[in-house]
């Protein structure tokens, strides 16, 4: 008897556990700063996030600006719009992430300068981030175009060597001679 009573409960405990899987809560971060004019960071600021009129979470800014809020998000919050308030300021952003990738960083940087929603890193130059590729990019072209013009001056000099002529650079022509007696 007492083992039939163990093998029940124990049963019963199996397929408790099998009907309290539930979906998956994402780790969602949204940080940044809270700048003014000058791009000094607004110290006790109130940052808020709403979904509709629900207020998901609430922080204060450090005294450099910089607040991190963290939600707890599910599938069915991918690709919503949230609302984040820094004091009297206001922004939508719309919630990104992989629903896929378990280990994926869901981290939204969102940055209030000067009133204004900045998303992504800020720059301490006020250069927009996808400068540098571009610079990167327009330097490696302008390496390669200067490295084929000396490859082809040498090849041409150790053809001129090889064919007896002298190198146009050294060469003077017969009217310049002329012109300097």
């Amino acid at each position: 008897m007492k083992t039939f009573i163990v093998v029940l409960v124990a049963g019963f405990l199996m397929i408790t556990n099998a009907w309290a899987e539930s979906e998956v809560d994402y780790r969602y971060n949204i940080k940044g700063y809270v700048l003014d004019e000058n791009r000094q960071g607004i110290a006790n600021q109130d940052v808020r996030i709403y979904r509709g009129r629900l207020l998901l979470e609430m922080v204060k800014t450090d005294t450099t600006g910089y607040y991190s809020l963290q939600l707890l998000l599910r599938n069915s919050d991918n690709r919503q719009i949230l609302r984040l308030r820094a004091g009297a300021k206001e922004a939508e952003i719309r919630v990104k992430f992989d629903t896929e990738g378990l280990t994926a960083s869901r981290v939204h940087e969102a940055n209030f300068v000067a009133g204004k929603l900045i998303e992504g890193k800020l720059s301490q130059y006020l250069i927009p981030p996808w400068i540098y590729p571009i610079v990167g990019l327009l330097a490696i072209i302008f390496l390669a175009v200067k490295l084929e013009k000396r490859r082809k001056k040498k090849i041409q000099q150790k053809k001129d060597k090889l064919s007896g002529r002298q190198s146009l650079k050294n060469h003077i022509s017969k009217k310049k001679r002329r012109r300097k007696h």
